[in-house]
């Protein structure tokens, strides 16, 4: 029987993969896209074909939880159940699992459960799930989350979720930051469509005679060729 996209595209990357064979881990990444492929193709998601792919984003190890929460984003954009799974995730003990459910959602992921958790993960226990919903809210576009952001960054102690908390709202907030760099420049960072980052260092004088729009825009340009250029 053939297999579905997912899956073909899942072995043709293990295939280029170049390192150590984990026949387990790649059984199991395969089983996900398998039960991924089969709601897809049927149209309908059932309980075991959600829980092997929850299973996958509860992982501790990065090769399945990075795949399944990709693939969870998408059932979750078609499937209310998916969703809800998410949500569960959200509430475990385990802060990894809590940092891979807030990775899972998505821009089709019901709004009020998206809200919900990324605030939520704001006020995490956890600073590395703290500056992941950060991340979150800014790859999402959920600029009604900006003031939540702002309280998050003031209570925040951790210097590293702190800094990411900070260029999350910048970008949410302000679409760009400028920020100083060694002495006669300075470092543009511009938000880009899908809520990624580009970054470039300027001097003082192109900043003056360019002006701001004018590197923004270029750096947004250049991302676009590069991901152009990627596929």
């Amino acid at each position: 029987m053939a297999k579905g996209p997912e899956h073909e595209r899942y072995a043709a990357w293990l295939k280029r993969l170049r390192r150590q064979r984990a026949p387990k881990i790649d059984a199991d990444l395969l089983a996900m896209a398998d039960a991924y492929d089969a709601a897809v193709q049927s149209g309908n998601l059932s309980a075991s074909q959600l829980q092997r792919v929850v299973e996958g984003a509860s992982s501790p190890r990065a090769m399945l939880w990075y795949n399944a929460t990709d693939l969870l984003m998408k059932l979750s954009g078609r499937w209310p159940a998916a969703a809800d799974a998410i949500a569960t995730m959200f509430r475990s003990r385990k802060a990894t699992v809590r940092f891979a459910a807030l990775c899972s959602l998505g821009r089709g992921t019901p709004i009020d459960i998206t809200d919900a958790l990324l605030g939520a993960g704001l006020r995490d226990k956890s600073s590395r799930v703290r500056w992941k919903a950060a991340a979150r809210a800014n790859d999402l576009d959920r600029r009604k989350l900006i003031p939540d952001i702002t309280a998050a960054l003031v209570a925040e102690s951790d210097e590293k979720a702190r800094r990411s908390i900070e260029l999350s709202r910048r970008m949410l907030r302000d679409d760009h930051w400028v920020r100083p760099d060694s002495p006669g420049s300075v470092s543009v960072t511009a938000r880009l469509h899908d809520g990624g980052i580009a970054n470039k260092i300027v001097s003082n004088d192109e900043l003056r005679t360019r002006g701001i729009e004018s590197i923004l825009a270029e750096l947004r340009a250049s991302a676009i060729h590069a991901q152009l250029v990627a596929t």
